[in-house]
């Protein structure tokens, strides 16, 4: 069994009973494979939780880069992204799951607190899209590229964590085009 498989598990797991439910020795029965199997591989609940965030955070790179590659400004780029992300994420089931009945994992995930070890959620989701940037796009973004991402993730995480709200999907990429692109 592959560690692809186990984080397929892992957030299959997390769908249906939340991160707070979700153990090594869980996802090994349910793959099938040996406890020691799955502690071989990952080492300890935290490593499988960062295993699932990173995979989890690479499929959103490449949706955002398969949304935005039929765009050919920056405007529009934008725009098709944050059409696209907000029901990726309403239709995400662990996410929802962890939304709904555990959202302190969420904020934790987002949150910078004092003496956490590794970069927020944010962070790690600006520094994997940011390599995808063309360089022609870059230029039309402000205050710079980081500080665009960055201002765009935060946007779409508020937003999750407090989806009721007095304006559309298209209110809110019309706004998120005026605040970042030149």
């Amino acid at each position: 069994m592959d560690r692809e498989r186990m984080v397929d598990v892992g957030v299959a797991l997390v769908s249906r009973f939340g991160a707070k439910g979700l153990s090594l020795t869980s996802v090994a029965r349910q793959a099938g494979v040996a406890r020691a199997t799955a502690y071989r591989m990952f080492g300890g609940k935290d490593a499988l939780i960062a295993a699932i965030v990173e995979r989890e955070v690479v499929a959103l790179r490449v949706k955002l880069r398969e949304w935005a590659e039929s765009e050919s400004d920056a405007a529009a780029k934008v725009r098709v992204q944050v059409l696209n992300v907000l029901p990726y994420i309403r239709e995400h089931e662990a996410l929802q799951y962890i939304l709904r009945n555990e959202p302190e994992e969420v904020v934790r995930a987002l949150v910078a607190t004092k003496g956490a070890s590794g970069p927020t959620l944010i962070h790690q989701i600006v520094d994997q899209t940011l390599p995808d940037l063309d360089p022609d796009i870059a230029e039309q973004l402000r205050p710079d590229p980081r500080g665009a991402a960055e201002f765009l993730v935060r946007t779409i995480y508020s937003l999750m964590l407090i989806p009721d709200s007095a304006l559309s999907d298209d209110d809110v990429a019309d706004l998120v085009v005026r605040a970042i692109v030149k």
